[in-house]
């Protein structure tokens, strides 16, 4: 090996260096690019204090003036639901866990299969229908007023991504 083979390798080992140092700089000093979930990041309006899935707003409520009260009883709402909600999501997860495990398994049946997809779907449908009933109860707690709010937000973002209710009709999605 001669001398100048030496330096390209040394060179080489800094640029790594290098570039393997900016990324794990960026993400051990925080900031909001690239951190899921928000973590790290500023927070948004609207979510201050907040802790667990229980006590985040539905995305629907950003941007509306909620009162103390209301988030209270929205609050009490998402908590009362979290523990059914968790279970549901369980079913979900396990249901699908073991419908994955019989592909690879070798005494593979499609009878077990179809009873293990049904199980998922019936969970994840009951997940969906007690969401739906949730979203219920958290629009009876705000105004009229706010409700018109929250609809006129839904179409402005349908319209920016288009996924309104004819999306999947005709033309091609964005």
């Amino acid at each position: 090996m001669n001398l100048n083979s030496g330096r390209y390798v040394e060179r080489f080992l800094i640029a790594a260096a290098v570039a393997l140092a900016v990324p794990l700089s960026a993400v051990a000093f925080g900031g909001s690019h690239g951190a899921p979930n928000g973590c790290g990041g500023a927070e948004m309006p609207g979510k201050v204090g907040q802790r667990g899935p229980g006590e985040r707003m539905p995305p629907y409520l950003r941007g509306l003036n909620l009162s103390e009260a209301q988030r209270d009883k929205v609050f009490a709402i998402l908590h009362a639901q979290a523990p059914a909600m968790r279970d549901k999501a369980k079913v979900v997860q396990r249901a699908e866990t073991e419908l994955r495990g019989l592909a690879m398994s070798p005494d593979y049946s499609e009878a077990k299969a179809r009873s293990l997809a049904d199980a998922s779907a019936r969970a994840m449908a009951e997940m969906t229908l007690a969401r739906v009933a949730m979203d219920r109860q958290v629009l009876e707690v705000v105004t009229p007023e706010q409700r018109k709010q929250v609809a006129e937000m839904k179409s402005e973002r349908e319209a920016v991504r288009g996924d309104g209710p004819r999306a999947g009709e005709g033309g091609p999605r964005r």
